[in-house]
């Protein structure tokens, strides 16, 4: 409501009429009846309703005796008994909201608007002084204030709890206030009906941490220490955020990192929580995974690889469908025809036939880095945190799209661990978490829409719900003597092409084993200035394989 622009009448008269009838009323409807006509002039002056009025006018002629109103100096003029005062406790908060009355310092520390009976408050010079000068009010508007200034203002207030002696009630009271004040930010709105106050505030510091300082962590103990002064509630909340029995780990606001103990462990804020406050801001906060997920395409080595004709003309058509301009192209037909974009493909087949090798030179063939995912950290040993982990994956992949130049390749290395058949009519905590693990998996496949590749050694144990997920099925076999040959002449370029081809012929090796007696005989050249002869090197071979094997046939390594 709009300020009155002109008074035709006594504003402190106006209000010693009111308080004369109030005083000792009991707040008798007949009087209020009769001084209806001063009510709604005051009303109009101060824009608030004719309850608020009352109480206004009753700690105006208070603070012209007192310079501190409580609730017992509003019982005593009214005549009303504490019962019967509780009615007037949402019109104390109001007049607070409206900045008509504010609420007193007291040994130090702001009082608290939850303890209704103790509260101390005034008027506010600024009020009294346009009052008593009979001039229409100037309304205070509260400052809008973005997420960054929000932050910013818990952080300085939890440092004055630390500092000033407030203590951890009053600091969340004045937290829930400022919310209160900034419901016009959706977040906040957003996340009071979510989390409770404490949690709340933790949050809020640790958010000023991430924009203000660049902090990627929050030291868990001293972040406790910060907001709670009793040494009881710091343990408590400790052991529930070590414990991870906090609802922001069920949010996937949080993380726990480093240790397993409080005093080497950190709270991270996740990408989630950064993205939840800040919107299209969380990029300029989230820390890239290139470090640790990405492998850069650049950072390849060239190798040639050497295959059958049928799987060289496989992998050249998925290598040539991610070619960028390629992939951009068939992507969008693929929308137009209401088709899947995402590209998924799997390669399995026996070990060091070359799988994962493939998929590092399509990545340097087509200039995108790879993101690949340990399998083995997604198979947490807590209940529940292995689900997490694994939507986790396609977040972080997600966000690894926006900061690479081109869609990187999503790899599953080894990937019978976590795409393995489900297990029927089990009950048990692994079983459960596993179908879990692997309904996430299912529903992320049907969704994707970037490149994936998984690889496998035991196809024969992948779900079959998984079958149709992958748009390209390349089976890697055991190389074929004429490729066994080209790989032991590439990679010993010195070899007689006869003994090549008797090595093949021979010995029923994988490309990755070829490679092991390779290293081997560089071994023994560097250590003796000797190159090994075909007799040391037939040695080699026989010892490789741990048990004799037949022989394969067909695709190659490198």
């Amino acid at each position: 409501m709009k300020r009155s622009k002109a008074i035709k009448y006594n504003v402190v008269q106006t209000i010693i009429l009111v308080t004369k009838k109030l005083e000792r009323s009991k707040l008798n409807k007949d009087v209020i009846e009769d001084i209806k006509e001063p009510l709604d002039l005051l009303s109009d002056y101060l824009c608030i309703n004719i309850e608020e009025t009352q109480l206004f006018a009753v700690i105006f002629a208070l603070q012209a005796r007192i310079n501190i109103i409580d609730l017992r100096d509003i019982i005593s003029f009214l005549d009303i008994s504490y019962i019967d005062s509780l009615s007037l406790k949402s019109g104390i908060d109001s007049l607070l909201e409206k900045n008509l009355i504010e609420l007193e310092e007291e040994n130090g520390r702001k009082c608290r608007k939850t303890k209704y009976g103790k509260s101390s408050f005034s008027i506010p010079d600024d009020i009294s002084d346009q009052i008593y000068a009979n001039i229409p009010l100037k309304a205070k508007e509260n400052k809008s204030i973005d997420i960054y200034e929000f932050t910013k203002t818990i952080s300085d207030l939890v440092q004055k709890r630390k500092y000033e002696n407030i203590n951890t009630m009053d600091l969340f009271f004045m937290v829930d206030t400022l919310e209160e004040k900034n419901k016009h930010l959706a977040p906040i709105s957003k996340i009071r009906s979510k989390l409770n106050v404490e949690d709340r505030a933790i949050l809020y510091e640790m958010l000023n941490d991430r924009i203000a300082y660049g902090a990627p962590t929050s030291a868990l103990e001293l972040t406790i220490n910060d907001i709670y002064e009793n040494a009881r509630e710091r343990r408590l909340k400790i052991r529930q955020l070590v414990e991870k029995a906090n609802p922001m780990f069920e949010l996937e606001f949080i993380e726990l990192t480093t240790g397993n103990m409080a005093n080497d462990s950190n709270l991270m804020l996740t990408n989630t929580a950064l993205e939840f406050f800040l919107k299209e801001d969380a990029e300029l906060f989230i820390y890239t995974q290139k470090t640790k997920s990405l492998i850069a395409n650049d950072s390849i080595i060239l190798k040639e690889l050497f295959f059958d004709p049928l799987l060289n003309r496989e992998i050249d058509f998925l290598t040539h469908s991610l070619m960028p301009d390629n992939f951009n192209v068939l992507q969008k037909r693929m929308n137009n025809m209401g088709l899947s974009k995402g590209v998924t493909a799997i390669f399995y087949g026996s070990p060091g036939t070359g799988k994962t090798e493939t998929v590092y030179q399509i990545s340097r063939l087509t200039r995108r880095d790879v993101f690949l995912v340990d399998i083995s950290q997604t198979k947490s040993m807590w209940f529940g945190e292995s689900e997490k982990l694994i939507k986790k994956v396609f977040t972080d992949y997600q966000r690894a799209c926006k900061q690479c130049s081109l869609k990187p390749i999503l790899l599953f290395n080894e990937a019978d661990a976590i795409l393995g058949k489900r297990q029927e009519n089990s009950y048990s905590n692994v079983s459960q978490t596993e179908n879990a693990i692997q309904n996430i998996l299912l529903e992320a496949f049907e969704k994707f829409q970037g490149i994936l590749i998984a690889t496998s050694n035991l196809v024969g144990n992948i779900d079959s719900a998984f079958e149709r997920r992958f748009l390209f099925k390349v089976k890697f076999d055991q190389p074929s003597n004429e490729v066994k040959s080209k790989i032991w002449l590439n990679k010993l370029n010195w070899l007689e092409k006869e003994f090549a081809i008797q090595l093949a012929n021979r010995f029923s090796f994988s490309g990755g084993e070829i490679d092991n007696i390779v290293r081997k005989i560089c071994m023994k050249e560097v250590l003796t200035g000797i190159r090994p002869d075909t007799s040391e090197i037939m040695q080699f071979c026989q010892s490789e394989k741990l048990v004799s094997g037949n022989k394969g046939n067909k695709v190659g390594y490198n």
